[in-house]
């Protein structure tokens, strides 16, 4: 229950916020920023709802996510916490999109399985880019840790071959 705990321990520090108790002391965090930290995910949202009972996180309106590998907009995000309370799911509806240095992609709907890896892209339909070349499909799914995706049905790429260089010196003989 640590993770969930320490959840819990946030939601406390907002709703003393919300009180009018000052921050610093509800955190205790001698002054620093927690958000300067390299690994910090900020989450910003107009509206939290946090349900300790039901394990769940529920951001609504605007809501933004600041993380050191992603960026992420939509909005609606649900974060489904396990019984240890790490997170089991993600999901984030309404005109997502999410940035990954010069790659984003777009859908009106991002769920992720955090213990699998899979994350799921569907309606609008998806988007999937990088720099000037483009996948759609009405579902497009990624395997986080196994360099894999797939797009079905209706899979379409558009691929710009000057992006990739002399993508024709790969089929010469005596290349390697």
């Amino acid at each position: 229950m640590a993770k969930l705990g320490r959840w819990m321990a946030l939601a406390a520090v907002a709703g003393g916020v919300a009180a009018g108790l000052p921050a610093r002391a509800a955190l205790e965090d001698d002054g620093r920023s927690l958000e300067a930290s390299p690994d910090a995910t900020v989450v910003t949202a107009d509206k939290l709802t946090f349900d300790y009972i039901k394990k769940f996180a529920l951001f609504e309106g605007r809501v933004q996510v600041n993380d050191p590998r992603l960026q992420l907009s939509s909005d609606r995000l649900t974060i489904v916490f396990t019984e240890d309370g790490g997170a089991q799911t993600i999901k984030a509806e309404g005109k997502v999109l999410l940035t990954q240095g010069d790659k984003k992609a777009r859908s009106d709907v991002a769920v992720y399985d955090v213990p699998t890896g899979k994350i799921v892209l569907s309606g609008g339909p998806p988007q999937v880019m990088q720099g000037r070349n483009i996948l759609e499909g009405e579902v497009i799914t990624f395997w986080r840790d196994q360099q894999k995706l797939e797009c079905m049905p209706r899979a379409r790429l558009v691929v710009y071959s000057e992006d990739f260089g002399d993508a024709d010196s790969f089929f010469k003989p005596g290349a390697k």
